[in-house]
C-alpha cells in the first residue's frame, strides 16, 4: 500500500503490525506518530539480524513497538544471463516477474526479523521506502513519523569498501533532527558519536578488530 506521505524522492509503504510471522497490509492510520516515546524504528537491510536483537534487549520499552525500516532502491533494471538490462529492454511479463521475485526476496528477508520480535513478543510494523539515497531517506523519515528513537547498523567490519567521509550510520545521527536520539550499532554493540579525525580510529579500534551488508 502506498502511503500518502511523501519526501523528496522516497515513496514509502506501510506493512501491518504484527505478533506472528506474516505481513499484512493496514490503512494510513497505523503510521502515525511514536505514541509517548515508546516506540522504536529500527533500520535493517539485508543482514541486521544482530540490530534487531540489540534493539529488542536494550530499547524496547512495555507495551513499545518495534518499527523496522527497510530501504530498498527503485527497479530500473533486471539482472539475466547476459547481463543487467533497463527496463525498455525486456517485455513486460519478464519485467513483471522480476520484479515479484524481488519482492518475494525483500519479504523473506523482512521476515526474519519479524520472526525475532514475535519470539520476544514485541509487536511490529514494517516500512518499507524506495529510493537510491538510504541515509537521506530515513533522515526526511523521521520528521514525518515523529521518530524519536531510531536503532541502526554501520557497515560491517573487514569491509574494504568502506568509502571516505561518513557512513550511512554516522550520517543519519549527524542530520537527524534533535528531537530524535540516533544509537548506532556496529558488531552487536552501540558505538559511541565520534567526529572528525577520530572516526578512523575508531574504525580500527571498534569495528575491524572483530569480526553490513
Amino acid at each position: 500500500m502506498e502511503v500518502n506521505e511523501q519526501s523528496g524522492p522516497h515513496r514509502m509503504y506501510g506493512l501491518d503490525r504484527v505478533m506472528s510471522p506474516e505481513i499484512v497490509e493496514i490503512s494510513e492510520e497505523s503510521l502515525s506518530v511514536s505514541r509517548e516515546g515508546k516506540d522504536v524504528y529500527v533500520a535493517v537491510g539485508k543482514d541486521d539480524a544482530d540490530v534487531v536483537t540489540w534493539a529488542l534487549e536494550n530499547a524496547v520499552y512495555p507495551g513499545g513497538c518495534v518499527y523496522l525500516i527497510h530501504v530498498f532502491p527503485p527497479l530500473n533494471s533486471i539482472s539475466t544471463p547476459v547481463g543487467r538490462l533497463s527496463k525498455s529492454q525486456v517485455s513486460r511479463e519478464q519485467f513483471h516477474t522480476y520484479a515479484n521475485e524481488e519482492n518475494l526476496r525483500r519479504r523473506n528477508v523482512m521476515q526474519k526479523y519479524i520472526r525475532l520480535c514475535a519470539d520476544s513478543k514485541v509487536a511490529v510494523d514494517t516500512i518499507l521506502i524506495e529510493s537510491d539515497h538510504t541515509a537521506k531517506a530515513i533522515v526526511d523519515l523521521i520528521p514525518v513519523l515523529n521518530v524519536t528513537r531510531l536503532v541502526m547498523g554501520t557497515e560491517r567490519p573487514f569491509s574494504r569498501r568502506l568509502r571516505r567521509g561518513i557512513g550511512k550510520g554516522e550520517y543519519v545521527r549527524r542530520n537527524a533532527p534533535d528531537f530524535c536520539k540516533v544509537t548506532v550499532i556496529c558488531n552487536g554493540k552501540s558505538r559511541p558519536q565520534i567526529t572528525g579525525h577520530n572516526e578512523r580510529n575508531f574504525f580500527e579500534c571498534a569495528c575491524f578488530s572483530g569480526k553490513f551488508a
